[in-house]
């Protein structure tokens, strides 16, 4: 039996796998977070059908879109099958619950699968995340870090996750580190605006604790803009300064950030030329000749003190008071004064 639910009433439900039945460009752009891609039609045919259906014929356009969705009703069958077999519910959706995920569900039906379908597809859960997302505003209290590039930021993140606290890494969510480098070291594309704010909307859901640990961020990340309100929220925080020495910095840069994480050294010295206005031809055909000697700490270094130390000097300098300043030396030194500060604010 096909049961028809909004996504409101079962955004909290740990045991459903969300089906996005839309063609992988759709899902790329923005999608329910952790819904798995199961296309009823493919980027190259949905763009087929499309013209056919508004320029063409709209009865010849539907006559191939189920020529191309009947060769997939196999694999449908066979996904959904093994959901339901890991006593999971299977709940489809397409762009407004309509004629895509509809048709699968009522093949799926007549085998007496039990499916589900979001009533209003991705419209309906994307006006969730509009009319939801600022109802957070205020509602957690920020431990902002700061700091030079390489002073352990992410890293500190990345520990603080691991040992249970709440953490809001928004480069991560943005899939770009903000800088001339963008996205180059990311697995996946910079997310636009809706998925940014999807992963966003996803990340409050799960948090647990009033008390956040993010990076301090300039208010656009890559393609990425962070909301008004929580950008407020982040600069009435707390503010901690992180210092750390040069080798320290030049270590965390080479691990997050080279350490077989370098897919297109084309790209980087792209991004490499892209900085000869601010720094000069002379310096970045030397940054350019070491990174491809794959002298990386000659690289970073110069980057550091030519590049993104003055950036960073104006956004450091606008904290007139920092909450606490932390110098350290061990990275488990840094996670600790972090959870020591966290916890006397809760004891407050």
């Amino acid at each position: 039996m096909i049961k028809r639910i909004n996504y409101k009433d079962i955004k909290n439900d740990k045991n459903i796998v969300y089906i996005d039945v839309r063609s992988p460009k759709e899902y790329e752009e923005d999608t329910i977070p952790n819904s798995i891609n199961i296309p009823i039609l493919n980027n190259k045919e949905r763009e087929e059908i499309g013209y056919i259906y508004t320029q063409v014929n709209k009865d010849e356009a539907r006559r191939l879109g189920l020529k191309y969705a009947s060769n997939k009703l196999i694999n449908y069958y066979d996904e959904i099958n093994k959901i339901i077999n890991s006593n999971k519910k299977a709940v489809l959706f397409c762009y407004r619950g309509g004629m895509r995920s509809s048709s699968i569900a009522k093949v799926l039906d007549i085998l007496n699968m039990p499916i589900y379908v979001i009533d209003g597809g991705y419209k309906e859960y994307r006006n969730y995340v509009i009319n939801n997302l600022n109802s957070y505003d205020e509602k957690f209290k920020f431990i902002v870090l700061h700091g030079y590039t390489g002073v352990g930021k992410t890293e500190g993140l990345k520990k603080l996750e691991l040992k249970g606290h709440e953490v809001l890494d928004l480069e991560n969510i943005a899939q770009n580190s903000g800088s001339v480098f963008g996205n180059i070291f990311y697995k996946n594309k910079s997310s636009n605006q809706k998925k940014f704010e999807s992963l966003l909307l996803n990340k409050f859901l799960s948090f647990n604790s009033n008390f956040i640990f993010v990076e301090s961020e300039s208010k656009r990340i890559g393609n990425s803009i962070i909301p008004d309100f929580l950008y407020n929220n982040i600069q009435k925080g707390y503010h901690i300064l992180i210092q750390t020495n040069l080798n320290n910095r030049i270590k965390t840069i080479e691990n997050d950030y080279l350490n077989n994480k370098i897919n297109n050294n084309d790209l980087v010295i792209k991004a490499i030329r892209n900085l000869k206005k601010r720094l000069g031809k002379k310096i970045t055909v030397e940054l350019e000749k070491q990174f491809i000697n794959g002298n990386y700490k000659y690289v970073i270094k110069e980057l550091m003190l030519n590049y993104y130390d003055p950036l960073y000097n104006h956004s450091i300098n606008k904290i007139t008071e920092y909450d606490m300043v932390i110098n350290y030396d061990d990275i488990n030194e840094l996670t600790k004064e972090l959870i020591d500060f966290k916890s006397k604010l809760k004891e407050r």
